[in-house]
Formats: C-alpha cells, sequence, structure tokens
C-alpha cells in the first residue's frame, strides 16, 4: 500500500472529533487499532475508518461500556449488535422508573416541607382528606434507651419497605389506634410509608389493600377518605403530648367524635434538617358527627 492513502493519529484524530490520546487508548485495550504502523511505530488510520469510531461513538452515547463495545466487536454481526442494544433498552427502562420514583421523592419532600414553613402551629382545623395506600409495621412499646427503640423499630420498618421494593418513603409518619386515642394515651402502633399513586412496588394485591383497614397487623391498609381534625405541631418529642392535647380539646369543643386511628406526619424530620425543637409533624385524627361523611368506623 502506498502511505499517502493513510491519515496520521492527528489527522485521524480531527477527522473524528476526538484526540490522539483517546485514540490510543483505544488501540491500547483493542477495539479500534490503526491500520498500520510505520517503521517509526507511527500510527496511520484510513478514512474508512471513521466509520468504526462512530459506531464506538453511538454505543458509548447508549451506555455501553468499552468492555461491551470490544465484545461486540468480536462478535461483529447483526444478532449481536441487537442483543447489546436490546440489553441497553432495558438498562434505560429500569433507570427510567428509579428517576421517576427520585423525581416523586423530591416532590413529595418539597412539598411537605414547604408546607410546614408557612403553616401555623398549634391551630386545629377540620379538613376532608383523600385516601391514601400504606405499608404498615404494626410495632411494640418501647424497652430500654429510648433512641435506640425508636431506631430499631423504624429499621424494621425501613427494611419492610426494601423487602416491598418502596424506595420512595418521603412521606413518613406513625399509626396511634383510636384505643390509644381515647384513653389519653400518645404511645405509637405502627409505623406507616404512603405508597404515592404511580409507585412500582412488589405485593399489588387488591385483597390485601381492603383487608382490615382498622390494623396495624396488616402490611397494607387504606387510610380512608373523609373529615380529619388535623393541627401542625413544631418541636422535639417531648412536646408531641401539647400538639395531640390542643387537637383532642378542638375535637371535644367542636363535638366530634373519634373514629378510627390517628395519624403522624413527619413534616420536617431528620430528611430535611430538622433537629430538636425545628421538628414538625402533622396530627391527623379521623373524626365525625351528625351529618358528617366519615373518615373510618
Amino acid at each position: 500500500m502506498k502511505k499517502e492513502y493513510f491519515l496520521t493519529s492527528g489527522e485521524f484524530a480531527e477527522l473524528c472529533g476526538t484526540t490522539k490520546e483517546t485514540l490510543f487508548h483505544y488501540d491500547e485495550i483493542g477495539i479500534l487499532k490503526p491500520a498500520w504502523l510505520g517503521e517509526n511505530r507511527y500510527r496511520y488510520y484510513t478514512p474508512a475508518q471513521f466509520f468504526d469510531y462512530d459506531l464506538i461513538r453511538m454505543m458509548k452515547y447508549t451506555g455501553s461500556s468499552l468492555n461491551d463495545i470490544k465484545w461486540y466487536f468480536s462478535h461483529y454481526d447483526t444478532a449481536h449488535f441487537l442483543e447489546i442494544f436490546r440489553k441497553k433498552q432495558e438498562e434505560i427502562e429500569r433507570k427510567k422508573e428509579e428517576l421517576e420514583e427520585i423525581s416523586r421523592f423530591l416532590s413529595d419532600t418539597i412539598k411537605m416541607t414547604e408546607n410546614a414553613l408557612d403553616d401555623v402551629y398549634d391551630q386545629p382545623e377540620l379538613k376532608y382528606e383523600e385516601e391514601e395506600l400504606l405499608l404498615v409495621t404494626s410495632i411494640i412499646p418501647p424497652e430500654g434507651e429510648y433512641i435506640h427503640s425508636v431506631a430499631r423499630r423504624m429499621g424494621e420498618h425501613m427494611k419492610k419497605c426494601e423487602r416491598y421494593g418502596l424506595k420512595n418513603r418521603a412521606v413518613f409518619g406513625s399509626i396511634i389506634s383510636r384505643s390509644n386515642l381515647l384513653a389519653g394515651c400518645e404511645e405509637e402502633n405502627g409505623y406507616f410509608s404512603k405508597i404515592s399513586e404511580g409507585t412500582k412496588w412488589r405485593g399489588t394485591d387488591e385483597r390485601r389493600k381492603e383487608s382490615n383497614p382498622g390494623s396495624c397487623e396488616e402490611d397494607i391498609r387504606m387510610k380512608p377518605a373523609g373529615y380529619y381534625a388535623q393541627v401542625n405541631h413544631k418541636g422535639d418529642y417531648s412536646t408531641f403530648g401539647k400538639g395531640l392535647k390542643c387537637l383532642i380539646d378542638f375535637i371535644k369543643k367542636e363535638n366530634l367524635e373519634i373514629c378510627g386511628d390517628g395519624y403522624v406526619y413527619d413534616m420536617i424530620s431528620y430528611l430535611a434538617g430538622g433537629e430538636g425543637d425545628t421538628y414538625v409533624v402533622k396530627i391527623m385524627i379521623p373524626v365525625r358527627s351528625d351529618g358528617m361523611q366519615p373518615a373510618a368506623i
């Protein structure tokens, strides 16, 4: 062959819109070797090798690794090309689901935090709420050091979320049973994480959603739609009873009846930088009266 039909590495790099260092690296790992080595060990390429480089660039664009590309060049046919691209498409679809889940988490967290910052505290109100699907973990009363008990029980709930494939845990809180509320006890009976609409999770059996909605023993429960007496309370956990008492007093004053379990939402928690007296929770208790649609029975 005549040398004038070849391009130097610098000329070929300019043709491809890359650098000589990149070409040298591709040569070293065996995915794009020069067509000819001169006596001085200089690399020379043919113009036709531009198409090989463009294929590498396109495969990198799709997310293929250099190892994937090297494998393809050693199995150079249409069937292997389709196999690689089908696998990349499956990976992208999985990544899209992950990104959508992250987007829902960010949206839920921003919405809750902004609402908590803009709201007033310890001023109860009555509002109608739509139903929510929850993943629930029943808990036993704490033993020993309180912080240790909380961390252990929350850890159990997070493990359950992982088993169900529930990664968006932005909307999180605890449950106080109706019997505890009526007895004036603020002890929690369960933790919950909201299963947001559109969330991909394992265990979508509709019968489980409907089973025994008033029991914390079920993994999945539907928090019913209806009227809820609710209040935002700011302060560390030792002041939680003050917020709960404020809400119970409001319920009595308005001649309302507690008709289901209460829900305590973490609005500004450690996830949003809350600490000590900067924590904000929303306490919601389902209520009814004559002529009012109940939230739960």
